[in-house]
């Protein structure tokens, strides 16, 4: 029966990647970003189906499992906080997409600024800290379906997790992974309540649960945080939520929006969708009670997983199945796509967008071949570089902040602000031992957050004593009515200081 309804599910999603097809057309613009003409509804679907990945089913739970409240609050948090920047600041990366026609955020730095050397720099950035994502959702795809009982051989599993992400997007490129999140999100959102309520359920309520866990052999941080944990919360919130929506594969749902009012009308409505982790939390700390042994290391990521194989049916076990490889599965089309589109219009210089679409699936498909290849033969090689993605794409807010705000700066000078934070990053998070690194982790400080305050202070240094002589001016002061687009990337000539 589990089977039976694994399949059933993956059977609709397949169905909603062919009719996606409908009202496709062969142009890049509408390949890569819907030709702008995604209204509220397929926006709020496509940006929750693409920013809710794997880890939603497997890292959360797993880590409010192991390590408790400080992990729940930092990753609810930096979303519930990131809703209300997007609302102010994502109608603008809109404007800017639709006045530069642009497709990525490359473009819309390159084409705002003038300068090859910006677009080039954001554009390698963003490669490097993604290449581990699709890693991670196959590796993701293999713990789900073997922490829920799915008799699939881990690597023909991930051989058709990514055979299916190839053939969503072959099929209308950004359009499928946005229909198949509608099969995605019903799975997802019933499978997170239902085992939630049924932990609560079995508890004999949500006060016994707590009360339960605790008795349990729970710590004290399964519901305080204090000291450096708080620190570390608080820092990984406010970091986080503004590289939200920088975040390549957030980007292209922005830039399909067929409308500033569009992005607005979504982000009012976008916190419904947190609306299941507080069963995702009650099924964490039930299970630290319900099941019969203590997950530890590792394992821990199963835990949403094997509660449902005790508490559930089997058919509707079957249902979570399908929806926890969806999530890596649309997730991992979006970061497909999204490095498709970079390589071929930011890195690869001058092809015609008459071309782009070969190019993007030729990228998109290298791109799966080689997480595929790292997945099954060095499963830990690029994993331990998976959290750096958000901590490297991040850097680009403060490029993006000069774009709305029009602060007189080089677009050179923000180029090698993102370089340093970068650099700051990979140095930090690879020197673990080194005195800098004991140094943050004693006093609780996102490295990714310290490595952005030196950017910052960076390019302010540059405003105060190298000053950009002819500035660009602010999204926010130019007003809504659109230029006329930029159909090519800056020339040599025009490319600032």
């Amino acid at each position: 029966m589990t089977a039976a309804f694994f399949t059933l599910v993956l059977i609709l999603a397949l169905g909603a990647g062919v009719l996606s097809r409908r009202g496709s057309k062969k142009e890049i613009s509408d390949y890569l970003v819907g030709g702008r003409s995604f209204g509220p509804l397929l926006v709020f679907i496509l940006g929750a189906g693409e920013a809710y990945s794997i880890g939603t089913l497997i890292g959360f739970p797993g880590g409010v499992y192991a390590h408790g409240a400080s992990y729940g609050v930092w990753f609810i948090g930096y979303i519930l906080l990131a809703y209300p920047i997007g609302y102010f600041f994502a109608p603008y990366l809109w404007r800017a997409g639709k006045r530069y026609g642009a497709m990525t955020l490359p473009d819309v730095a390159g084409r705002h600024f003038r300068s090859r050397g910006l677009e080039l720099t954001i554009a390698i950035a963003s490669v490097v800290f993604l290449i581990p994502w699709g890693q991670l959702q196959l590796a993701g795809l293999q713990i789900a379906l073997t922490g829920l009982g799915i008799s699939i051989d881990p690597t023909v599993a991930v051989f058709a997790g990514a055979a299916l992400a190839l053939l969503f997007l072959m099929l209308s490129g950004v359009r499928a992974p946005a229909f198949v999140s509608y099969v995605k999100d019903t799975a997802l959102l019933l499978g997170a309540v239902l085992i939630g309520l049924a932990a609560i359920v079995q508890t004999g309520g949500t006060e016994k649960l707590f009360a339960a866990a605790e008795s349990s052999g729970g710590t004290a941080s399964h519901s305080t945080v204090t000291g450096s944990s708080l620190t570390f919360v608080l820092t990984t919130i406010v970091f986080q939520s503004l590289g939200f929506f920088i975040f390549p594969i957030v980007v292209q749902a922005v830039l399909a929006a067929k409308s500033e009012a569009t992005i607005k009308r979504v982000a009012k409505f976008n916190p419904l969708y947190m609306l299941m982790y507080p069963f995702l939390v009650a099924a964490a700390f039930g299970a630290i009670t319900l099941l019969p042994t203590k997950l530890e290391g590792t394992e821990s990521d199963q835990v949403l997983l094997r509660l449902s194989r005790q508490v559930l049916p089997d058919w509707l076990t079957g249902v979570v199945a399908g929806g926890a490889a969806l999530c890596a599965i649309v997730v991992l089309c979006g970061a497909a796509l999204g490095i498709g589109a970079i390589v071929s219009r930011n890195i690869i210089p001058g092809i015609p967008e008459s071309r782009q679409r070969i190019w993007v699936r030729g990228v998109v498909v290298a791109y799966l071949a080689i997480s595929l290849l790292l997945t099954l033969a060095t499963p830990q090689l690029l994993l331990t570089l998976v959290n750096t993605a958000y901590y490297g794409v991040t850097q680009a807010a403060v490029v993006f902040a000069t774009m709305v705000f029009g602060w007189k700066l080089r677009p050179s000078a923000l180029a090698m602000g993102v370089v340093l934070g970068d650099a700051v990053v990979l140095w930090l998070y690879l020197d673990k031992h080194g005195p800098v690194s004991v140094w943050l982790a004693e006093h609780g400080v996102n490295i990714g957050a310290a490595a952005l305050v030196l950017n910052i202070l960076f390019v302010v240094a540059t405003r105060l004593f190298w000053p950009a002589t002819d500035p660009v001016r602010g999204l926010r002061t130019e007003g809504r009515t659109p230029a006329v687009a930029v159909e090519s990337t800056a020339t040599p000539s025009q490319v600032g200081a």
